[in-house]
């Protein structure tokens, strides 16, 4: 029976902070909510049966983009009357709710990003400044305001792997900005028959064309977990929302950071994510720069590690018990 006295809004941007939301269902679930995110091909087949309500996406570096979020972000809570408000991010998203939130004396419950280990995202950074208390998914005993709770991401119980896969499977995410360095090194290196699989590309808005390769923009969330699963191994430009789910199906990944200076990121500031090297140390990735260092992780592709395990059952516990202590 869902707690009828509380109603959660879940606050989020789309791709990896939207991957990582969703793992939450045992917290939300138990209570009325509904979703503020960004509209696309994985927020509106996951969403299909949910509440929701598609929002602009905003960016610091253009702040007059936040101005256009407030109306709709304003009518949405007028009409919703949210008591709590549960967020991984980013601020993209999250600002002006968290604003409205402080403003109308709505508890706001923040997760900063699997993505950042060593510190914090720009927006869980600008909340501690703030004096909020937040939810982190690495250990920081030193900071008086931050709460470990875990990871966020649920246990796979059962799945079933190919062993004998035929294709590796490449991927640059929902980023407007193309990557295009990422895609003709992938494609150099099975001209020159380093790679010898089958290439399968998700290329968003990045246009590019190729006989040497399966080219598609976007697909949905399950097509996109179906590939991962199944591949030999995967080649991405982020560990946090791709390099998740390879973990969660044992399968070996590479990741090729965007640079800013190539025009792959819209500001300098975006994507400082330092997982893929806290993985790469413990033996679960190889990150590389270009196509001599993606030349030589394929090589050696066999040396990373797979059986990395995720239980968010501590994070779930927790988040309830503090849902219902500030109710």
């Amino acid at each position: 029976m869902k707690n009828k006295k509380n109603k959660i809004a879940l606050v989020c941007t789309k791709g990896g902070h939207f991957e990582q939301l969703i793992n939450l269902s045992d917290v939300y679930n138990q209570y009325n909510h509904f979703w503020i995110t960004n509209r696309n091909n994985q927020t509106t087949s996951t969403l299909e049966k949910e509440k929701k309500y598609f929002v602009r996406i905003a960016h610091f570096k253009k702040p007059w983009t936040f101005l256009f979020q407030i109306p709709s972000m304003i009518r949405i809570f007028l009409k919703e009357k949210p008591t709590h408000i549960l967020s991984t991010g980013s601020g993209r998203t999250a600002f002006i709710p968290y604003i409205l939130a402080r403003i109308c004396n709505i508890y706001f419950i923040y997760i900063d990003t699997f993505s950042r280990v060593y510190g914090y995202s720009k927006f869980g950074t600008f909340l501690l400044k703030t004096g909020q208390n937040i939810f982190s998914q690495w250990e920081d005993p030193g900071n008086k305001n931050v709460t470990y709770i875990g990871c966020i991401f649920k246990k796979l119980i059962n799945f079933q792997k190919t062993t004998d896969s035929d294709y590796i499977f490449v991927t640059v995410g929902t980023r407007e900005e193309p990557f295009t360095r990422l895609i003709t090194a992938v494609e150099a290196l099975k001209k020159k028959g380093i790679i010898k699989e089958k290439i399968i590309v998700q290329a968003g808005y990045t246009k590019y064309r190729s006989h040497f390769m399966e080219i598609f923009d976007f697909c949905t969330p399950k097509k996109i977990e179906k590939l991962i699963m199944n591949a030999k191994y995967i080649i991405t430009q982020e560990s946090g929302g791709i390099g998740s789910l390879c973990l969660k199906y044992n399968t070996k990944f590479i990741v090729m950071p965007r640079i800013f200076k190539y025009g792959e990121l819209p500001a300098k500031s975006d994507m400082k994510e330092d997982l893929q090297y806290k993985l790469q140390e413990m033996g679960y990735t190889k990150v590389v720069t270009d196509k001599t260092e993606l030349e030589n992780a394929i090589m050696d592709i066999d040396d990373i590690k797979t059986g990395f395990t995720f239980n968010n059952d501590f994070a779930v516990k927790m988040l309830i018990k503090h849902i219902t202590t500030i109710s």
